[in-house]
């Protein structure tokens, strides 16, 4: 924890110089394998910036469990106030005015429990939702000064280490902080040694970190589903159920979900898939206990659909 508490200093002292030279604060990026703590760590991080009166911007990379929506999405949120022991984030004020603590995340939907199934869209989405993040820190010299934190997930294959490529390129990161991993920390270090403006950190997992195995995972996205519509112990929330003509919507699947075998196609032909088309879907009972995001895009537009933020969520039940 000494060491944790000694990374904060240092942040701090960029963002006060940050402040006196009107420049951007810290770009944190955290950066390991599963169950080395890389939220926990994100979390203390921007407890000990609240106390210091600040209000960075903190981004959820880690597609699989969703701190603060659904699991599947890409969110970045401004916090400003202090995170609770139980609640953690809190939950996305979408519903209604909440007594407890309530975050009003830009959300970005990527639709798989794993970076690596859809690599291209994945990059689309957090080239986005980095535009965004930035928008917002040149607007505000609050977040502007306090910098981002920036929470990944825990894919380490030579696809992870292109997904941190790109997000320390779209999100402008300066600082790299390596938990838990030598091999990992010694090959970042390699990558941005001629990059004087990054600083790859390493940190030590803290000693109460456990391995968790899938079933307790599978309970945890289940959880954080059931948060969303229903809200937390103490603070409910009361979803409510209407019937929708289903002439009235359009529902769109990314990608295709089944193909034919490539020995199927005829001779000569190769295929064409792109792992960001849109593909229509007719509503049946296919989509029946399904979540469905509700996009804000204002034109039918396929890159302005892919691209659009995600104003919610429905759970289609009959």
């Amino acid at each position: 924890m000494t060491s944790y508490l000694n990374m904060h200093l240092a942040l701090e002292q960029r963002r006060e110089a940050a402040k006196a030279k009107g420049e951007q604060g810290p770009r944190v990026i955290i950066v390991g394998p599963e169950d080395v703590g890389k939220t926990s760590l994100s979390k203390i991080l921007l407890a000990y910036a609240l106390r210091q009166s600040r209000q960075p911007i903190f981004v959820d990379l880690d597609v699989n469990e969703g701190s603060i929506t659904m699991p599947g999405t890409l969110t970045a949120t401004p916090i400003n106030q202090i995170i609770d022991v139980e609640e953690g984030f809190g939950s996305s004020a979408t519903t209604s005015p909440s007594l407890g603590s309530s975050m009003l995340p830009i959300v970005y939907y990527y639709g798989y429990p794993d970076p690596g199934e859809n690599v291209k869209l994945y990059k689309v989405l957090t080239a986005k939702l980095a535009q965004s993040a930035k928008r917002r820190i040149a607007e505000e010299d609050d977040s502007r000064i306090s910098g981002m934190m920036i929470d990944t997930s825990g894919l380490i294959d030579s696809t992870g280490y292109e997904i941190i490529q790109h997000c320390v390129d779209v999100f402008d990161v300066n600082i790299i902080i390596v938990l838990g991993h030598e091999r990992l920390y010694s090959d970042m270090a390699r990558l941005y040694k001629d990059r004087s403006n990054i600083n790859v950190l390493k940190l030590a997992k803290s000693g109460g970190v456990v391995d968790r195995e899938k079933v307790f995972r599978r309970q945890v996205q289940m959880r954080k589903i059931r948060e969303y519509f229903y809200g937390l112990p103490k603070f409910e929330l009361s979803p409510c159920s209407t019937l929708i003509n289903l002439n009235d919507i359009t529902i769109y699947r990314v990608g295709v979900g089944s193909l034919a075998p490539s020995s199927a196609l005829p001779i000569g032909i190769d295929r064409k898939v792109s792992e960001t088309q849109l593909v229509k879907v007719e509503p049946d009972d296919t989509i029946r206990h399904s979540i469905l995001a509700l996009t804000a895009a204002n034109s039918p537009d396929e890159q302005t659909l892919l691209e659009s933020n995600i104003i919610g969520f429905i759970y289609v039940y009959l």
